[in-house]
This record gives structure tokens, C-alpha cells and sequence, in this order.
């Protein structure tokens, strides 16, 4: 499993390709506040949309489920 990056290699990463808090919210289709409490690290991505956006940006190793997905296929995805 891949190593999770630091809150300062992602927001760094981000500003290298240009990309803002707005364009992540917009992409995963989450709130900007979700987006900007995570990469405070208020939000430790540990369930939800705060969840989806660690995974997506690397900060945590993880799925991300999609919406309307069972638990027990979620599960089945997690254990492959």
C-alpha cells in the first residue's frame, strides 16, 4: 500500500499544478469547506466527504465508495 502524503506535500503538490480549493470541491463534488478543513487537518478524513477528499489527495490510504453503493459491496471492494 502506498505511503499518505503530509498536509504540506499536498497542498504544495496542488499549488505546483495550479489547482485550488474550488477546482478539488467542484472535481469530487464535495463542499469547498470539506475540501479546506481536511487540508487544515480539522477534518481527519474519517468518514464521508472529508473521507473521500484525504483519499482522493493521498493524505490517507483508503476507497473511496461510490455514492449509493451497498456496505457489503463497499466491503467486498475493500478486502480485494
Amino acid at each position: 500500500m502506498p505511503e499518505s502524503a503530509s498536509l504540506e506535500e499536498v497542498r504544495e503538490r496542488l499549488n505546483r499544478i495550479g489547482k485550488t480549493v474550488a477546482d478539488v470541491a467542484r472535481e469530487l463534488g464535495v463542499s469547498q469547506s470539506i475540501v479546506r478543513g481536511v487540508l487544515s487537518g480539522r477534518f481527519k478524513g474519517a468518514h464521508g466527504d472529508a473521507h473521500k477528499v484525504a483519499v482522493a489527495l493521498g493524505l490517507k490510504n483508503g476507497i473511496i465508495v461510490a455514492d449509493g453503493m451497498s456496505i457489503s459491496d463497499a466491503m467486498k471492494a475493500a478486502a480485494a
